[in-house]
């Protein structure tokens, strides 16, 4: 995980104009000095840099307000921070609890007289007033509401800020307290119903904050619903380009190049894919070689039944001979057999019901040889989704 320590820099940036409007002011008096012999009177006019404003004046409309909760009227030991137009006065104990960036931004030198910090001179942070004011009941509350605390937004915002500004204990209570209600059935976090982009900023926190069990977890969730319930895959895909996600990678240029695939007319089955004009060339041929890839991973399917690894079946090999029968007949489905279409996925689908249906009706196979049958289709299945990304990796 990488921590990037922030700290503002007007301060010693004020401090540097200072000095070089004092030695300024020196060399132009030894310069231009009166009533020396051979002098040379200049007349400049100079605006020192300290003078000059570093920010536009603020209207009255513009003019922060203090936060009702969680600004205290009170200036020894506190510390004023501005987010967008709310002002917070926090207690500088509590953001030097452990190392962090605010321990930091609070223990640079300054000059005698820099009061940053003040409501005068707030420290500026580019947060939410949504997100730190989350972050600040974390930092004050006590054990017993941390524990029963079940508002996702509110945990996400406190591990946003806590892993921005570097506070480990607490952006690991936050995620830790995300994949408790994440793994609850029936807790108050419905993973296959709640909005796709809350999903991907979980797992947007889990990588960050390396939590590899809720990272797990949500790239499952986001592949099901990216799959199967028609997620828009636009969400999810700069979350697995962002930390290199293959498998979700995969799955989201897979569900973006099946929706480019059109009939070509009401009478001809096959399909064809359409692009859209703001794709690029290179986008173009990377999907068309993806295209042309699945098309020969499924005829590599269908022309072989995945192995039976069945033991305790008294016959074995009659199970075997009825299972690529039945193998055989599934494939010849009219779901199965779509001309031009890359979509294994959904032919693997239609395949499963079909050998099911089938199964159930077939007295000459075990049920342990149909329950393996079964177990080696999901593995087929599986496998193909993991390989999603080596088909639009290919070179063109």
């Amino acid at each position: 995980m990488i921590h990037l320590y922030l700290f503002n820099p007007i301060p010693k940036l004020r401090l540097l104009s200072s000095f070089l409007f004092k030695g300024s002011k020196h060399i132009l008096g030894s310069v231009s000095e009166p009533g020396q012999k051979g002098s040379v009177q200049l007349s400049l006019r100079y605006t020192p840099c300290c003078e000059a404003p570093l920010e536009a004046p603020i209207s009255k409309r513009d003019e922060p307000i203090r936060d009702s909760d969680y600004y205290i009227n009170s200036r020894n030991g506190f510390c004023v921070f501005r987010v967008e137009n709310t002002l917070f006065n926090v207690h500088q104990i509590m953001l030097s609890r452990e190392p962090s960036a605010f321990d930091d931004m609070l223990c640079l030198p300054r000059p005698a007289d820099d009061v940053e910090g003040s409501e005068g001179r707030p420290v500026f942070l580019t947060d939410t007033v949504e997100q730190f004011r989350d972050f600040l009941w974390a930092l004050y509350a006590p054990a017993n509401e941390l524990f029963l605390e079940t508002e996702i937004d509110r945990l996400l915002n406190v591990a946003t800020v806590a892993n921005k500004y570097c506070l480990s204990s607490l952006e690991a209570w936050s995620i830790n307290r995300i994949y408790s209600l994440a793994k609850d059935p029936t807790s108050s976090l419905p993973l296959h119903s709640i909005p796709l982009d809350i999903c991907a900023r979980i797992l947007d926190l889990a990588v960050l904050g390396d939590h590899q069990n809720l990272q797990d977890l949500m790239t499952q969730i986001l592949i099901s619903r990216t799959l199967w319930y028609g997620a828009s895959p636009e969400v999810v895909l700069g979350i697995a380009e962002k930390h290199g996600l293959r498998t979700l990678s995969g799955v989201c240029y897979y569900r973006q190049l099946i929706s480019l695939e059109r009939p070509m007319s009401r009478r001809n089955s096959r399909v064809t894919t359409v692009f859209s004009a703001s794709m690029d060339i290179e986008k173009r041929m990377r999907f068309l070689t993806a295209h042309h890839s699945l098309l020969r991973l499924w005829e590599g399917i269908r022309a072989v039944s995945p192995a039976l690894s069945c033991q305790g079946c008294p016959s074995h090999m009659h199970c075997e001979v009825a299972w690529q029968q039945m193998w055989c007949s599934a494939c010849e489905m009219d779901e199965m057999l779509r001309p031009s279409s890359a979509d294994v996925l959904g032919r693997m689908k239609a395949l499963m019901l079909g050998l099911r249906k089938a199964m159930a009706n077939a007295p000459s196979m075990s049920i342990q040889c149909k329950m393996a049958a079964l177990e080696a289709i999901t593995k087929t299945r599986d496998e193909v989704i993991e390989g999603l990304i080596t088909h639009f990796m290919k070179p063109m």
